[in-house]
Parts: structure tokens; sequence; C-alpha cells
């Protein structure tokens, strides 16, 4: 049987160890692989001597995969092959080639571990480290002081950031080899990322747990107001009413309806009611005016404060859209609709934000109180009424 050759190995253990990474450009095509496949002597499907000229070499080399009767045989003959694969940074060649000696199920110990090592090698050279790094920790089983597997599997771990994996394959391949530098630095580094993972990871769940309990807060002093939220981001009974009308009072109903919709969408994405320390709610609020298709989105609208000191600050000046303003607390009608009903309920501007959201009538939907306004006894505020019957 053919002795493995030591200085091949030799080249491959020298290689393994560099620091660097090395670009692979060559692999099998996904067009001509099996052609190619053929080429590499140990994987030709056909007798040495049925065709073609080889040379002693390769003679040789087939005579070893076609010859040699035993299994250690078979899987010293893969190895070599692979190794000389590699050298010639044909790595997914060399994968095979190893792979197929593994597949002999040998008896020899160091010989499977030689294997799996070097295909590890020639799999992070490849990029391929969780591969890499699994047959590390397999030949680490059978031989814990393998300084190849350890160093690789230390390698591969750190290219997946896996920081902690790291650090104990540095310390496992430094009980081997004291005072490698490149085990040393590449120790060194992980430890400080793992470190600043963990301190994140910490923060983090600290910053969750923080988060938690200030919804818990929240959702208990929503509950003790009697304040009803939903999910609906509309009237359903809007639709229900709008279905059974017909001809032109339905038509403008649609229209209304249609247009109180569109201004529902100008709430804010991600606005929230805000619980303060002192334990007011601060809740996000849209005004909206439908005879001019015009909101206004309040951020925090402090629940002790009364609509009509709101609007007063609102309309302080007259809005651009109403250059006779008209649009004065004195002059306004302020609605919300009664989410069972459909029905359009009048409220007082001299209540409070929360005595009006207390109302079991009153749904905050999306998070958001709306209301509606229009100027009183106009001839849109009769004419708008008449849709709510």
């Amino acid at each position: 049987m053919a002795q493995p050759s030591v200085a091949v190995d030799d080249y491959v253990d020298e290689i393994v160890a560099k620091k660097g990474k090395h670009v692979y450009k060559e692999g099998l095509s996904e067009s001509d692989w099996e052609r190619e496949l053929q080429q590499i002597p140990l994987f030709m499907s056909e007798d040495p001597g049925a065709s073609g000229v080889m040379s002693e070499a390769m003679e040789a080399l087939q005579a070893l995969k076609f010859e040699d009767e035993t299994a250690d045989g078979r899987a010293t003959c893969y190895k070599d092959e692979g190794n000389d694969c590699f050298k010639k940074k044909q790595y997914r060649h060399a994968v095979i080639a190893y792979t197929e000696g593994l597949k002999e199920n040998v008896d020899d110990v160091q010989l499977r571990v030689t294997l799996l090592s070097n295909r590890a090698a020639a799999n992070y050279r490849l990029g391929n480290n969780r591969s890499c790094f699994d047959d590390c920790k397999r030949a680490a089983r059978m031989n814990p002081k393998h300084l190849k597997a350890l160093v690789k599997g230390a390698e591969a771990a750190n290219a997946m950031s896996h920081h902690q994996d790291t650090v104990e394959w540095c310390d496992r391949a430094l009980q081997v080899e004291a005072g490698n530098k490149h085990l040393l630095e590449m120790r060194t580094n992980a430890d400080k990322q793992f470190r600043l993972e963990e301190r994140n990871r910490r923060k983090a769940a600290k910053e969750q747990q923080k988060r938690l309990k200030e919804e818990q807060r929240l959702e208990e002093a929503i509950r003790i107001r009697g304040i009803v939220l939903s999910t609906d981001t509309a009237v359903k009974s809007r639709f229900k009413d709008h279905e059974e009308d017909d001809g032109d009072e339905a038509l403008a109903k649609g229209r209304v309806l249609a247009s109180l919709e569109e201004l529902e969408q100008s709430i804010p994405k991600g606005s929230r009611v805000q619980l303060a320390d002192d334990g007011v709610l601060h809740w996000p609020v849209l005004f909206m005016y439908p005879q001019h298709k015009q909101t206004d989105f309040i951020q925090a609208f402090d629940e002790r404060t009364c609509l009509q000191d709101q609007l007063s600050m609102m309309f302080a000046e007259a809005a651009p859209w109403d250059p006779e303003h008209q649009y004065s607390p004195a002059n306004l009608s302020v609605y919300y609709e009664d989410s069972a009903t459909g029905r359009l309920v009048s409220v007082s501007l001299d209540d409070p934000l929360l005595g009006l959201l207390r109302d079991k009538r009153f749904v905050v939907r999306s998070g958001t109180p709306v209301f509606i306004v229009v100027v009183r006894k106009s001839a849109f505020e009769k004419d708008f009424l008449k849709l709510y019957p």
C-alpha cells in the first residue's frame, strides 16, 4: 500500500496555520461538473487502462484506488488526493476527496481526525464556516489536543461572530500551544466583542422590562378611568346605514362618509397616548373639518383640558382655509360618533377631554379620539346632521 506523503501533510498544516483570508476562485461549473470531476484521478469512473494516456503519477493514484483492498489504504489515497487539490487551491475538489475518505469509516482514529481537520480547512477557504466548525467539533471529540482542529474551530467561530465559542476554542488551543500570538489576538478581540454584546443584551433586557412596566401602568390608568378602546379604524354602522340608503341622499351621504374616512387617514402612524409621571394622560387627538376637508392633529392633549381652551388656542387666528374666520369657539359645534349606533353625539366645549372619553358611547379607535367640528347653525351643519338620523 502506498504511504502517505508527509511533505504534503506538512504543507497543508502550514497553509492552515497562516493568517489571512484567501479568495477561492476555482470550482466545478454547474453545466459541466461531471466531466470536470472525471479529470480528478481518484474520481474517474473508468479503469485507468480503459482509455487515454496518463502520466505515471496519475496511473499510480488510480492504481491505489482500484487495487487497494483495505479501507485504510483507500482513505489514505483520498486524503493524499485532497491534499494535492488543497495545494493547488482547488478547495472544492479537496472537500470531495476528504469526504470520500471519511466514507471509508476507517478504524484509524488519527486518519479520521486528519481527514476531518483537512476538510474543515478546505471548507474554511470556501467560506463554509458552519461546515468547518462542525468538522472541527467532530475531530476534537476524537482528539481533544489536535491543534489544527482547535485553531480552525476558533477561526470558523470567529468568522461567524460566535464570540463566546471563539474564546472557548482559543482557550483549548492555547492549552496545546501556549503563547500563540494569532490565538491570543483572536481571543482578545472575541472576548471584547462578547462582553460588549452581553452588555448590550443586558441593557436591552432592562429597557424591555421598563417598557413593559410602563405599558402596564398605562393600561391600568386607562382601565380605572373606564375609557373604551377599539382597534377598529372606522365606525361599522357608517357602512351599514349607507348600504341601506338609495337615491340622491345615499349618494350625498356616501361622499361625506368617504370624506370623513379620508380625513381619518391623516392620523400619524405610531401616535399613542402617554402617561406622564404625575399620572395624567396625554392623548393624540384629531379634529376634522369636513366642510373644508381639513384636519388638525394634537400630539399630546392633556386630559384635564376642555375643548373650549384647545379650540381657542387653535383658532386664535384665522386658518388659511377660513378667510372669513368663521371657526371661532363661540361659532362651533363639536360632535363625535357613537360607534354602536353610528349617530352623532354633541359635545359640550366646557367639558374636559377626560369627561368626554368616559362616556360609554365614546370609543377611542386606534388609540386616537376623533372629533368632528362644523360651524354652528350653518347650512353645512344642517345638511350634515341629516346624514345621521
